[in-house]
């Protein structure tokens, strides 16, 4: 996580048009998600495995709102593409 948030920064230093920016920033925030996705989805299968169920429960529904966000975040970007599209 350390990394991604490292090439985030990175990515805000660069001489870039306000549209490429905007455009990256989402994606910088969808890897993030993508990686928590990842790690929630891991740690529910460990918990079931060992019988916590209730935990798993709790996880699944964190998992859930990463998904979400996720899904809001295509939102935003398709948005974004759509109106430079039009322009």
């Amino acid at each position: 996580m350390k990394g991604l948030i490292e090439e985030a920064e990175s990515f805000l230093e660069e001489d870039a048009d306000e549209d490429v920016k905007d455009a990256g920033i989402i994606a910088e925030a969808q890897r993030v998600e993508h990686y928590e996705i990842s790690g929630y989805g891991t740690v529910i299968r460990y918990a079931k495995e060992l019988g916590h169920d209730k935990i798993a429960k709790k996880l699944a529904k964190t998992l859930e709102q990463e998904y979400k966000a996720d899904e809001d975040l295509n939102k935003m970007a398709e948005g974004r593409l759509n109106r430079e599209a039009k322009k």
